[in-house]
């Protein structure tokens, strides 16, 4: 995330072809007035959310490493049983590190050759086109929305021990030259961090990052970026609109609208986004990440969290880390509650996937969003936020214009 304070740049809310007014609209704002607004929106019917899951937790370990302080993403080794994986946020260097999952004792720290750490957000863990395990990292945080182009690297992901770190600090390996993705968003720039890779069509998506609840899920091309070759534009396939839900934790009230981080199992059949403070479960058949987005998920929440950004399903549950030297990483159960699909143990068809996915040039309806909070009036609501925040930075306005009289 960086720093707490992101509130300058903004997206309106349903307005993705507006975001410069939006971003003009809550810098002249400001935070006061945008908790003004949001609190409008946290009324009582989040309460009686109808989909919502309680969770159970407990503490699976602590960061070891102070080298770890700002983690981000999350993800647990394929190749390397035992391990999980994290990042830290901007302002760290092309690494990541491998710790003992048992322990919290960082094992290896890998790091990655030609890469630049300008803001990694999350990172993923999973078979590639080639069905080698591999580790996908997202440079995708553009909190100003001043990046006009973002990039993800995979590189294969390393063999390490979970028992080699005895000291806490491991030694350093570095990791191939990665595969290299550089890429642009079809409507201008967005903030985002949350990547998830699907392990049956392999094929990687981004979630964007809105302080007004909207996200929205863009897909990778296939195909890595070439050497000196132009940007690669994203394509949509789905949004997702968060709603207040009430539960603790965060830096404050917006997080429980802004998605932080993503994952999927390792089976394919379970995808989970996460705010601040809550995760969302949808069910996914045949690789077919558009037509789960449609469908209403299961929330979860979250164990309270003051910066809580990675997950992974880990076991039986997910596993959420959170920023800070010697965080806890929390094992969460999932919800009973939560339908799962048969599980499809081969890729799809070509033509399965084909379908899933608008072809570039093609005409083609998009997705509409689907709500992941209460059933209540969304339009109504956004409009008394809307009326809440111009008549706050009115007031501001004006309280300003006549301290100067003075």
């Amino acid at each position: 995330m960086g720093a707490t304070g992101e509130v300058a740049a903004v997206r309106w809310p349903g307005a993705d072809q507006g975001g410069a007014a939006g971003s003009a609209v809550v810098a002249m704002i400001g935070r006061p007035a945008l908790l003004v607004g949001a609190a409008v929106l946290a009324g009582p019917a989040v309460l009686g959310d109808p989909l919502a899951a309680a969770a159970t937790s407990s503490v699976a370990f602590r960061f070891a490493d102070p080298r770890i302080d700002e983690a981000s993403g999350l993800a647990v080794g394929v190749r390397s049983p035992g391990v999980v994986y994290v990042q830290n946020d901007s302002g760290d260097s092309a690494r990541f590190f491998a710790v003992d999952a048992s322990t919290g004792r960082t094992v290896a720290v890998c790091q990655v050759p030609d890469a630049r750490n300008v803001d990694w957000e999350d990172l993923a863990t999973g078979p590639d086109a080639r069905r080698v395990p591999s580790v996908w990292l997202g440079d995708i945080g553009n909190n100003d929305e001043s990046r006009t182009s973002i990039t993800v690297y995979r590189v294969d992901e390393p063999a390490v021990g979970s028992g080699s770190g005895a000291s806490g600090s491991g030694g350093d390996l570095a990791t191939g030259r990665p595969d290299v993705w550089r890429l642009r968003y079809p409507d201008g720039p967005h903030n985002a961090e949350a990547l998830f890779v699907d392990p049956l069509s392999h094929r990687v998506y981004l979630v964007t990052k809105s302080l007004f609840g909207r996200s929205e899920v863009f897909e990778l091309p296939a195909a890595p970026s070439g050497p000196g070759a132009a940007t690669q534009a994203l394509s949509r396939v789905g949004s997702i609109d968060f709603e207040f839900t009430g539960t603790t934790g965060g830096p404050n009230l917006v997080g429980q609208l802004t998605a932080t981080g993503a994952s999927m199992s390792a089976d394919g059949s379970r995808l989970v986004v996460r705010t601040y403070t809550d995760a969302y479960l949808w069910p996914v058949r045949g690789s077919d990440v558009p037509g789960a987005l449609a469908g209403k998920p299961t929330r979860m929440p979250l164990p309270e969290q003051p910066l809580g950004e990675g997950i992974a399903f880990g076991g039986r549950g997910l596993l959420i880390d959170t920023e800070g030297a010697g965080a806890p990483v929390y094992t969460v159960a999932l919800p009973a509650v939560t339908e799962l699909p048969a599980v499809t143990k081969q890729p799809p068809a070509a033509s399965s996937s084909a379908a899933a996915r608008p072809t570039p040039g093609a005409t083609t309806s998009q997705p509409g969003p689907v709500s992941a909070g209460h059933n209540g009036d969304r339009s109504l609501g956004w409009a008394l936020a809307s009326c809440a925040v111009v008549g706050a930075a009115l007031a501001g306005w004006v309280m300003r214009r006549m301290s100067k009289r003075h």
